[in-house]
């Protein structure tokens, strides 16, 4: 029985032939596949690393893997296709019951329908519900279908599911630059090894693969340049960051280099007592950075507050510029006002506003802050419960022994017993030991063990890091706490906060108690680059930077002045601290001497950066006369390229040749051997037909092996071309046409025996 000329050329249903491996392993390509698998791979790991489970993840990939190979020698590919979707649905129902209940009650179709498109534009997978299981749950399953297909001889197919899982990777954010690069490669590596390995493929498949490659660069490059990706910014280097831009409420933290922040007023406080404003916290360490998990639930009514003993703290803020956060005093249990019917509040306790809190809006917020002596505090113990210890004292796996062996050590020497003691012990070591700067670099690898023991100064998100890890290497529950220090004091219940004034913290949780604030960061230091800015900012006349309340009397010289020892200077960096972050009211360290103060302030800024007035440096870079961004040379290099490929592309199809006749440009007409053509189709189909009935023997004429297809079921087209091919070797005969009609045929075959674009075709 023969297929219709209308049947598409498909893989036997029997099983491949036997032998110790299948033959798809054996051939180069799959070296183009394992790289990009090993992209992949490497993502999944930098994933476990941070959550845990990197052993278990390996070994249910590995077993995956090991089944793909075995399996294609028994099951078709319409087979592997339902077994691989079956597997998904397995792993991720798995996943679903995995989740505790009191959130699984909030799956929806819509809700689920976000979560995918939010991962699919720069949701990280780290912020998803027990990120370990779901890495569990998916990674085996394109691993599978890599394996099937490789082992079947199908590398670029392969090669596309091993990318198609990167590029998910990459759109997340998960997937840095250089593992997309090293996955474009291998996809380029797999198809340009499948060309090769057919005779003449190069030849007769050149410009296409050619075209193909550029492609793979186009989107690779382009992924790092859009949002979703690796995220940078068209406007090319925009100077120093900005630390404020990472600690408003995004939930995800980059730890950076050198940074400055602007002195322009972002509200007013209205508090009954000074306090370090609470925005937000994060409860997953990265080693770079933090990540916090889960999204916001609406704000039903007022929340309970602290489990110790609190004082209640009425505060409103009124906000100067548009701000997505409420600042307050830890712990804000309500609010009123403009965002009181979109509040939401996290699963760490903290509200943030379900829509922007615009300029000019005023809201109010009552607090239960705790009042817990600390004698108290070190009588709780340390009867945590197990939510707690399994997420607040989660570190990546590749966390340096030394940061835990060293921590060890600085409490063996304070002779601290109690969670409590350790807290303040490790505090004030890192007070003592660390300087305050904001020039610094940014140290490779974990950023906790690079500031312990390769930096000898930093800012505040490099203090409260390595507090927080030193902690949770000691089995003692802490998160990273960002917000505003209490700012400038102008009235006895009124303060001007600024931008330099974000800052970052630590709590450390407390049986009984809840979580209670420490601030690891040198406050002498810190209050006086904050007064020099200021006092610079004045000077220049820059706007933005007071409000009725803050501006200095005629002559004063308090505050506005630089503090002894600080000198102004046009080049230092701005400061992200406060005046009262290390002495309000409820901070529990209260009355220990400050080890800091009365030293000499900061040098200036030794790497010369530009002050940062009235935020414009953090509104992007500039050309000459701060009029337009100036590109990087990598993003002049990107477009030069995109000129290019779109140059080869219109020359390839046609184009540049149209435009030239439309022009009255005649081009000399490209001549081609109609022979040579038949013989180039020749070698295409008899490729295509190894790889999926069998290779031509060692001796077998063209006729005889299509001939012995075709009792397989070979579609009738392919024996057109034979006869094209005998005339052209033979008789010499072929015309331009018949070249024409076995390359469009060849082509026609080899799109019909891809699953998807065949299917398309069959339908149409």
């Amino acid at each position: 029985m023969t297929r219709s000329r209308d049947d598409a050329v498909t893989a036997p249903a029997g099983p491949v032939p036997a032998g110790l491996l299948p033959d798809g392993l054996a051939r180069p390509a799959s070296v183009g596949v394992l790289v990009v698998v090993a992209a992949y791979v490497h993502v999944f790991f930098s994933l476990t690393d941070v959550v845990g489970g990197t052993a278990r993840v390996a070994l249910a990939m590995g077993a995956a893997a090991v089944a793909g190979v075995v399996l294609a020698r028994v099951i078709d590919e319409r087979t592997a296709a339902v077994l691989t979707a079956v597997l998904l649905v397995v792993g991720l129902a798995g996943y679903y019951f995995a989740v505790p209940e009191s959130q699984r009650a909030l799956f929806s179709i819509r809700a689920v329908a976000v979560d995918t498109l939010s991962l699919l534009t720069g949701l990280s997978v780290l912020r998803l519900t027990l990120t370990d299981v779901w890495v569990l749950a998916v990674a085996p399953v394109p691993t599978f279908l890599v394996a099937y297909l490789t082992g079947r001889g199908r590398h670029v197919p392969a090669a596309g599911v091993a990318g198609g899982t990167l590029g998910f990777l990459v759109l997340t954010g998960d997937a840095t630059g250089a593992a997309t690069l090293v996955g474009v490669g291998g996809v380029a590596l797999a198809a340009g090894l499948t060309t090769l390995s057919v005779p003449g493929g190069l030849r007769s498949r050149g410009d296409t693969l050619a075209v193909l490659l550029a492609l793979m660069v186009v989107a690779s490059a382009t992924v790092t340049l859009i949002p979703a990706g690796a995220a940078q910014p068209w406007g090319g280097d925009r100077g120093t960051p900005g630390l404020e831009s990472t600690l408003d409420g995004d939930d995800e933290l980059e730890i950076v280099g050198s940074t400055r922040l602007s002195p322009e007023v972002r509200f007013t406080m209205r508090s009954d007592r000074a306090a370090n404003w609470h925005t937000g916290s994060y409860d997953t360490y990265t080693g770079d950075g933090w990540v916090r998990s889960g999204e916001p639930d609406p704000l039903d009514g007022p929340l309970a507050g602290p489990p110790g003993e609190t004082v209640t703290v009425e505060s409103s803020f009124t906000t100067e510029t548009v701000m997505g956060t409420i600042p307050a005093p830890w712990q804000a249990v309500d609010v009123a006002g403009p965002v009181a019917g979109s509040a939401q509040v996290d699963d760490r306790g903290t509200i943030r506003p379900g829509t922007p809190v615009l300029a000019g809006d005023r809201v109010t917020v009552e607090s239960r802050v705790l009042d817990a002596d600390p004698d108290d505090l070190r009588a709780a113990g340390d009867e945590y419960d197990d939510r707690i210890v399994d997420r607040y004292t989660q570190l990546p796996e590749s966390t340096p022994d030394r940061v835990g062996d060293r921590t060890a050590e600085i409490l063996a020497e304070a002779d601290a017993d109690t969670p409590y003691d350790r807290a303040v012990a490790i505090e004030r070591y890192l007070i003592e030991e660390y300087d305050y700067s904001l020039s610094v670099a940014r140290p490779d690898g974990d950023v906790a063990d690079g500031f312990l023991f390769e930096m000898d100064a930093g800012y505040c998100t490099y203090f409260a890091t390595t507090m927080v890890v030193m902690l949770r290497s000691q089995g003692i529950p802490a998160r990273f706490v960002t917000g505003y220090s209490s700012g400038e004091q102008v009235s006895d219940d009124e303060w001007v906060v600024r931008g330099q004034d974000a800052h970052a913290w630590v709590t450390v949780h407390v049986p009984e108690h809840g979580w209670v604030e420490f601030d690891p960061t040198p406050s002498a230091e810190r209050d006086q680059v904050r007064l020099a800015r200021l006092a610079e900012a004045r000077a220049s006349g820059a706007e933005d930077v007071d409000t009725a309340l803050s501006v200095p009397e005629q002559g004063a010289t308090v505050d506005e002045e630089p503090a002894p020892g600080v000198p102004v200077d046009d080049d230092a960096p701005v400061d992200g601290a406060a005046s009262d972050a290390n002495a309000t009211d409820g901070n529990v360290t209260d009355g220990v001497a400050d080890p800091m103060d009365g030293l000499e302030g900061p040098e200036p800024d030794e790497l010369g950066y530009e002050a940062d007035v009235g935020g414009a440096a953090e509104a992007g870079g500039t050309g000459p006369g701060g009029w337009l961004p100036v590109p990087s040379r990598e993003t002049l290099g990107y477009a030069l390229f995109l000129v290019v490929v779109a140059i080869a592309g219109a020359h390839h199809t046609g184009a540049t040749t149209r435009a030239y006749r439309a022009i009255g440009v005649r081009l000399p007409a490209r001549r081609r051997d109609p022979a040579t053509d038949v013989q180039r189709a020749f070698v295409d189909l008899e490729y295509l037909l190894s790889d999926r009935y069998r290779p031509r023997r060692p001796g077998e004429t063209p006729r005889s092996y299509l001939a012995a297809l075709r009792l397989r079921g070979v579609d009738e087209r392919v024996h057109g071309v034979g006869e094209a091919y005998e005339r052209a070797m033979y008789a010499g005969t072929v015309t331009r046409e018949d070249a024409d009609e076995a390359r469009a045929t060849v082509r026609r075959l080899a799109l019909e025996a891809t699953p998807v674009i065949g299917g398309l075709l069959s339908r149409a």
